[in-house]
């Protein structure tokens, strides 16, 4: 019984066993088959379909879902962000800015910028004011706007009791020629204060008309003697011939105060050349030096070859930018550019300063400034030098 059991457990499980380790063998890697594996067993294993690799693992972004609105009630809390930087200034587009230097003047700087002096006052709201300070910075407005104005507009403020007509006939103008500068409608419409600009062509102090003189009463003829009864009456006292003497015309000054520091250049030159020399250049760095000085010298009301603040002739040349080897200046103040250039050259040696300046041969260049004096004439500054 026993051995026939055994019997069949050796037939059975001998297979059992048989697939269980065929089993084993394909489900191991071929890396750790037995060297003394059947060939058969070998080939099987390797028609046997590889294992494909899994692939790489893909981590998916996360897409935040629209925030739902806030419940009724519910306080909704600003996140704060960081500050913007401040921008950087910018300043209005053509306006220049300047530092005032020690002798500038208004009429100076409109004639060196090109624009009137109404135009730097009513940019830095000066109102009618027109002194500077040394160091005082200024806004310069650029010259749109102001193309063809006269550097000496200047702004005017209406007093009480005044009307335009009156103030055009104070200057020279008509109601109309105020009314276009201004850009005023009703040319009765004005109140105290109120500022306006003149378009003027030299400064208003020599502009305006004086105020018509008060007439001077005359006193009553004395009477006539009368002879006593029986004597003869004495002759009447020859009657006067006076010649009426017509009163002088007023100085009115050209339109174009610009085009005299050329005719001064002009002249010089016209007289350098009768006497056989070559002509000055024109050098634009003396010319700002000189108009600072006619400028200076119409400031304070007289000229001469120091400035107010006791600068030299070469002083002044290096402060405009201009550094000399010799250096010289003429000035006058008369009516016109021949009467003064005839003054230069109407010298007797050997007191001829200026005929020499005017003559020389050790100067190479010229720069003029004019600015009107008074109702006599202008203040002609001519610098001349050779530079280092």
């Amino acid at each position: 019984m026993i051995d026939e059991f055994a019997g069949q457990f050796k037939q059975k499980g001998g297979w059992a066993l048989l697939w269980l380790v065929l089993v084993l063998v394909a489900c191991a890697p071929p890396s750790v088959a037995s060297p003394e594996m059947p060939s058969e067993m070998l080939l099987e294993m390797s028609s046997m379909p590889t294992r494909t690799p899994a692939p790489p693992v893909v981590v998916a972004t996360f897409t935040p879902l629209p925030e739902a609105a806030p419940p009724d009630g519910a306080v909704e809390v600003e996140a704060l962000s960081a500050p913007e930087a401040a921008p950087d200034f910018v300043a209005p587009v053509g306006v220049t800015e300047h530092v005032v230097q020690s002798g500038e003047t208004l009429l100076g700087l409109a004639l060196h910028y090109g624009v009137p002096m109404a135009a730097i006052q009513l940019q830095n709201d000066f109102g009618i004011a027109t002194g500077l300070r040394a160091g005082q910075i200024l806004d310069i407005p650029p010259r749109v706007g102001w193309e063809g104005a006269s550097p000496f507009w200047v702004v005017y403020e209406v007093t009480a009791g005044e009307t335009l007509s009156a103030i055009g006939a104070r200057y020279g103008f008509d109601v109309a020629t105020l009314q276009g500068v201004n850009g005023l409608g009703d040319a009765d419409r004005l109140s105290i204060g109120q500022p306006l600009i003149l378009p003027l062509t030299a400064p208003a102090e020599v502009v305006a008309r004086a105020p018509a003189p008060t007439p001077t009463p005359v006193p009553p003829a004395p009477p006539t003697p009368t002879a006593a009864p029986g004597a003869d009456a004495p002759p009447p006292p020859p009657a006067p011939t006076a010649t009426p003497v017509p009163a002088p015309a007023p100085a009115r000054p050209p339109a174009d105060v610009a085009a005299l520091p050329g005719e001064i250049f002009r002249l010089v030159n016209a007289q350098r050349a009768q006497y056989g020399l070559s002509p000055l250049a024109w050098n634009a760095t003396l010319a700002h030096a000189a108009q600072a000085h006619a400028d200076d010298c119409y400031a304070r009301g007289w000229c001469s070859h120091t400035g107010s603040d006791g600068a030299t002739v070469r002083e002044r040349m290096i402060r405009a930018g201009y550094t000399p080897t010799r250096w010289s200046e003429c000035w006058a103040w008369f009516r016109t550019p021949e009467q003064a250039v005839a003054f230069w050259m109407d010298e007797v040696p050997p007191n001829d300063p200026h005929r020499r300046t005017i003559l020389s041969t050790w100067l190479t260049e010229v720069g003029v400034g004019v600015v009107p004096g008074s109702t006599h004439g202008y203040y002609f500054i001519a610098k001349f030098g050779a530079p280092r």
